[in-house]
């Protein structure tokens, strides 16, 4: 099987009996981590309560025609097998047209991943449809098998389902279960966990949340109440992006560069992907009156910025590029330590797909903000209250950054948050 290789993958497996050589360490949090109110992966201020119904809504207006409801129709309706080659587990052929990686992540939710894109017609189109698949495990062994697969998760960036406006774009998200099960009838890969109930994964082993808000929470946008009379709003519009896969936030199976599970050999592939990540993000150009700069989105800027600027020349990665909006004159010299050893593992993985206000790709635009990050970041040093298990009318008094749990203990159990105070300052608990 090849991972990674510098053109678009030839009858790509996904993950078939490899090898794995090399070791992943574990991220373990520290005795200091402040204790949190259990909010991750939820919303600040645009909060909105979702359950099978929201769900099961969701799901009636990306897909109204219920041509997606397991995961080898997905994977058929989109293209990247034929129906005869699907398998739950073991070996899968996928389509000449996909590239794929495999990695762990290892900075929020702490999964090995099986990641694979097609675009149509293709990924240099002005604007193709763009179809990911992620699928989840707890280890490189099982991924390698594909077994045990904790869940799959897919993404689409494509025109309403209706068929109106066929030229404006936007995600869409699918969660199925996986294939860990103690009756053969329970093996089904479906998006319900139980008859007519929509799978809402557990990211965290902190409880099911519901689809979409659960990949809203990081990919951008917000869930959205129901209409009056039940249906979805905006046709399952809401306003979320692709990741940008930064690779210096995972793990890889191997260290040998000539191994197809290592950071090296993936390279091409994850440019590749990253690519059509970028045409998610693309923005014009628009003057930022906090940094007094004019700059593209924050995701855009950075997934250039990775690959040597517009038109992403390079072939490798670089990890080290600190946007304008973060260096002098914009910033003062200090700046650059804070972006890159606190925000970028800590904050710029979200943020980069929030509205431009939110998007943190300027230190003066991350510094108006000043006294949100000691309320929402540092105060919980100074103890939850005694209603830290809920959020009181869907406001931000139990809310906490970073929004991921594995991000969250990261962050407070290394050097990210010492440097993150050297900026923001202490909080006073006695305020």
């Amino acid at each position: 099987m090849k991972i990674a290789q510098k053109q678009p993958l030839s009858k790509s497996l996904i993950c078939a009996g490899l090898l794995l050589t090399g070791a992943i360490v574990s991220t373990q949090a520290a005795a200091t981590v402040p204790e949190d109110p259990d909010t991750f992966l939820t919303f600040l201020e645009r909060y909105v309560p979702e359950d099978a119904v929201s769900a099961t809504a969701y799901y009636d207006a990306v897909d109204p025609d219920g041509k997606k409801t397991t995961y080898k129709d997905w994977l058929v309706e989109t293209g990247f097998i034929e129906a005869s080659d699907f398998a739950t587990s073991g070996q899968m052929d996928l389509n000449d047209d996909v590239t794929s990686v495999l990695h762990k992540n290892e900075t929020d939710l702490g999964f090995v991943r099986a990641v694979s894109m097609r675009c149509v017609p293709n990924c240099n189109h002005r604007n193709p449809d763009i179809y990911s698949l992620i699928e989840n495990y707890a280890n490189f062994e099982d991924a390698a098998a594909r077994e045990n697969r904790l869940a799959s998760v897919t993404m689409e960036w494509t025109a309403a389902a209706d068929g109106t406006r066929p030229n404006k774009k936007f995600v869409v998200f699918y969660a199925f279960t996986g294939t860990t099960a103690t009756t053969p009838e329970d093996f089904r890969d479906t998006r319900d966990q139980s008859p007519d109930t929509p799978f809402a994964p557990d990211l965290d082993g902190r409880g099911n949340k519901e689809v979409p808000g659960v990949c809203n929470s990081c990919h951008g946008g917000t869930p959205l109440k129901l209409k009056k009379n039940g249906d979805y709003r905006r046709k399952g519009n809401t306003g979320s992006l692709f990741l940008a896969l930064d690779l210096d936030n995972f793990g890889f199976g191997s260290e040998v560069d000539t191994n197809v599970l290592s950071r090296a050999a993936q390279q091409a592939a994850y440019k590749q992907q990253n690519q059509a990540v970028l045409i998610t993000h693309r923005g014009p150009e628009e003057f930022d009156e906090e940094a007094e700069i004019w700059r593209v989105p924050a995701g855009q800027e950075v997934i250039e910025g990775w690959y040597g600027g517009p038109g992403m020349p390079g072939d490798t990665f670089d990890g080290e590029f600190v946007p304008p909006g973060w260096l002098p004159p914009a910033a003062p010299e200090e700046a650059e330590k804070l972006y890159l050893s606190s925000v970028v593992p800590a904050c710029r993985a979200c943020h980069a797909q929030q509205e431009r206000a939110l998007d943190f790709a300027t230190y003066e635009g991350f510094m108006v903000f000043e006294d949100a990050h000691k309320d929402l970041v540092l105060r919980v040093e100074c103890g939850l209250d005694d209603d830290s298990n809920t959020r009181t009318g869907g406001g931000d008094d139990q809310a906490v950054m970073p929004l991921a749990k594995l991000t969250y203990e990261i962050f407070w159990s290394g050097s990210q948050v010492k440097v993150f105070k050297d900026h923001i300052g202490d909080v006073d608990c006695g305020n």
